[in-house]
């Protein structure tokens, strides 16, 4: 017996020896940029590949990765290699004819030249994996490979030349940043985010101890208990009836303004009372009660009587976050939401679906998680999509921000919880572009019925097999625009609309707006299609942009049904020279005014769009687009197409005189702020009111975790927390704004 089980571990052992063996990678990869314009608009970039095994590393593999900001490799008949972009970000390199075998133990080294700039680490080639084939050519399984990135040293690596670039980050660069904080500045008890709008101190103080007895009205319940979490969570105290200090929450004695936000505070005699009209406001009085609390190091704390007035100057003061392009759990999103009420913010834009991902379940299209919320190595995207950015080849991993969607539970659970923090949810699903996702699942479902289902098979397809059309979108696709032609895409929009209109209803909520996207489809799209040149001549069409506004059109209709409010981003109610479409000039959409670049003449269309009468939401790239990167430095990640935002740019944004919110170029020059105003379109008196508020962006290209997104966030973030509810801060009234 002994014997026995003495052989069975040997054999046990040999098998796990060689299958270790088996699956060693007999390849590493260090990469290592080159020269940023070696030639007009081109970039070199270098691959180094060792063979790490014990045999010749023949031409039996193809290395995969994803890469921003570049380009496949420029045609050269000599390359022993070529990098070949497949999709977007996504590439392979796979030797040629003049490829050689590399020895083991050798290094082989690819320069190559592409088009585009690399100025940061982070757009070095991430998500590295190969894939080699045996004698008969067949695939074998792939394996992640970890490259190594050798850092930028040199100036040609992180510049550009004849561009005139933004400073660099330097010593120098940064302590001239920071002068102005070489003056202290004494802080009081009642300096938090966002700003207190009127303050009215008195005599004495009041204690805040730990033990606390809240009394409220009972149409304050909600707030009660988050207080009562939030106070024991935070600073230890304890609630019973008996407490030293009383906080109470309560409807105002007398009228209370119109304003439905509003809240008074009232300190005095140990007792911190709370009132307002409506529950929202009495949250927000809570928050800043917690923050004020939170200024003292310790409890108890002496807080001034005093008397505080406070309410927002718009109701929409919003957050974006895009969970398409890299995922984030449910657990993140709820920690966030908390997060977010606690500076007051009121709307929360979840972003749920892009090119790279679809995150949401839609009963009855299961492949629009089962196909579209997986990335991973595939030849088809039958059962996952291509990869993207860093995670790699294996849609099963359940580890990376590649994969993963909300339940319909779920997103009933976040509905919820941002409820209860009055925050209201604004879905997104963008269509007609930045659809691939979906367009890839659908055409999942078309071949797995095809066969024997035929109706079904093509009762929500996307794309129109036949179409020739020839077009790249912003993030270089080929292949992302729904085909507005076909009536199926009528019945899936319809069918996505419905599906979450009833998640919110199963929450106990009216979904009340619904955003569409709208962007960025790219010129091209529909023209190699005989399906749409067939529809365009049935409705009179003379424009294929006539193709989007129909489009668009049906979607108004659909939403008008439901009482749904319709979002978009900007360009779905501009022609493409900037004006306003007059199609959509009583349609009430709610367009996000995102380009607000003076380089790019786009500092004019929020204000054209508010004279034109369209409600408008500022989202300034140049200033809330909180994905960009802090700054220049080749190792600060993010990307910068946009320009850099910071922790201070975000506060410079002054929405009822916009032009003054850019104060340096994209080359990092000053703007005179008391001049560029002169010469541009001004908002009207009468367009006041079609701003209806402001927001922060978030695209996930470049997040890796959650805590990327948190320092991102915060402290960028304190500047659209401050003027979203301060729109016209007092020093904005001066002759002088600098």
């Amino acid at each position: 017996m002994k014997t026995k089980i003495f052989i069975t571990t040997i054999l046990s052992c040999l098998l796990l020896f060689s299958c270790s063996k088996q699956t060693t990678l007999p390849v590493s990869l260090t990469w290592e940029m080159g020269q940023n314009g070696i030639k007009p608009g081109v970039c070199e970039q270098t691959f180094y590949i060792k063979n790490t095994g014990k045999t010749e590393l023949n031409a039996n593999w193809v290395i995969y990765f994803n890469q921003i900001s570049t380009s496949s490799s420029i045609p050269d008949d000599s390359a022993a290699l070529v990098v070949e972009r497949i999709s977007s970000t996504y590439f392979k390199m796979y030797p040629t004819a003049n490829y050689k075998s590399i020895a083991p133990n050798e290094t082989f080294k690819f320069t190559y030249l592409s088009k585009g700039a690399v100025i940061k680490e982070s757009s070095a080639p991430e998500g590295v994996y190969i894939v080699f084939t045996d004698e008969n050519g067949k695939e074998q399984s792939p394996q992640n490979i970890a490259i190594v990135i050798n850092p930028f040293t040199k100036d040609y690596q992180w510049t550009r030349p004849n561009t005139r670039e933004i400073p660099y980050p330097d010593g120098n660069y940064m302590y001239e940043q920071n002068a102005f904080f070489q003056n202290p500045i004494e802080l009081t008890e009642t300096d938090i985010f966002p700003s207190i709008k009127k303050i009215t101190k008195s005599e004495g103080t009041s204690l805040f101890t730990k033990n606390i007895k809240i009394e409220n009205d009972s149409e304050f319940a909600n707030e009660a208990e988050l207080l009562k979490e939030k106070l024991s969570s935070l600073f230890g105290c304890t609630i019973s009836e008996n407490g030293e200090t009383t906080i109470k929450l309560t409807h105002p004695n007398g009228n209370l303004d119109d304003i439905t936000d509003s809240y008074r505070m009232n300190i005095s005699d140990n007792v911190f009372e709370i009132s307002a009209g409506q529950a929202k406001g009495v949250f927000y009085g809570c928050q800043t009660l917690m923050q004020i609390v939170g200024n003292f190091e310790n409890l108890p704390a002496q807080i001034s009587n005093m008397y505080i007035v406070d309410y927002p100057d718009t109701d929409h003061r919003g957050m974006m976050l895009d969970v398409a392009r890299n995922f984030t759990s449910k657990e993140n999103i709820l920690k966030l939401l908390d997060i977010l009420s606690f500076y007051k913010i009121s709307v929360f834009h979840f972003h749920i679906s892009d090119d790279e991902a679809w995150r949401i379940e839609i009963p009855g299209l299961e492949e629009l998680t089962t196909v579209g919320s997986r990335r991973g190595h595939t030849l088809d995207e039958r059962e996952c999509l291509y990869p993207a950015f860093s995670w790699g080849w294996d849609a099963s991993d359940k580890n990376t921000l590649a994969n993963g969607y909300y339940t319909r539970n779920d997103f009933i659970e976040i509905l919820k919880f941002a409820e209860k923090r009055h925050i209201k949810v604004i879905p997104e699903i963008d269509m007609p572009g930045h659809s691939r996702a979906a367009i890839k699942a659908m055409n999942a479902r078309y071949f797995k019925h095809i066969e024997t289902d035929k109706t079904k098979a093509e009762e929500y397809l996307l794309e129109d097999f036949a179409d020739t059309s020839k077009y790249i979108s912003a993030q270089n696709f080929t292949d992302n625009v729904i085909n507005v032609a076909m009536p199926s895409a009528y019945r899936f929009v319809e069918k996505v609309i419905n599906e979450i209109d009833k998640m919110y209803t199963d929450a106990g909520l009216k979904l009340e707006i619904f955003h569409l996207g709208g962007d960025e489809v790219p010129h091209g799209s529909w023209e190699g299609s005989a399906l749409c040149t067939d529809f365009m001549t049935a409705h009179n069409m003379t424009e294929i942009r006539e193709l989007k506004d129909y489009f668009m059109e049906q979607v108004l209709e659909m939403f008008k049904k439901r009482d749904i409010q319709f979002a978009a981003w900007q360009e779905v109610v501009l022609f493409r020279n900037g004006n306003p479409n007059p199609k959509f000039s009583d349609s009430n959409i709610l367009s996000y005014c995102w380009n607000t670049q003076p380089a790019w003449n786009g500092d004019e269309i929020p204000y054209n769009l508010a004279n034109a009468g369209y409600p408008i939401i500022f989202c300034n790239v140049t200033n809330f687009y909180l994905d960009m990167s802090y700054n220049k430095h080749q190792n600060e990640p993010g990307l910068f197409w946009g320009g850099f935002v910071n922790e201070f740019i975000s506060f410079d944004v002054l929405p009822y005189d916009i032009y003054k919110s850019v104060r340096r170029d994209l080359s990092g020059n000053p703007i005179d702020i008391n001049e560029v105003s002169k010469t541009k379109i001004p908002l009207s008196k009468d367009a006041y009111n079609q701003i209806k508020g402001l927001q922060g962006i978030f695209w996930a290209e470049t997040l890796r975790s959650f805590e990327q997104l948190e320092r991102n966030l915060f402290p960028k973030m304190f500047g659209l927390i401050e003027r979203a509810w301060n729109m016209t801060p007092e020093w904005s009234l001066t002759q002088d704004n600098s």
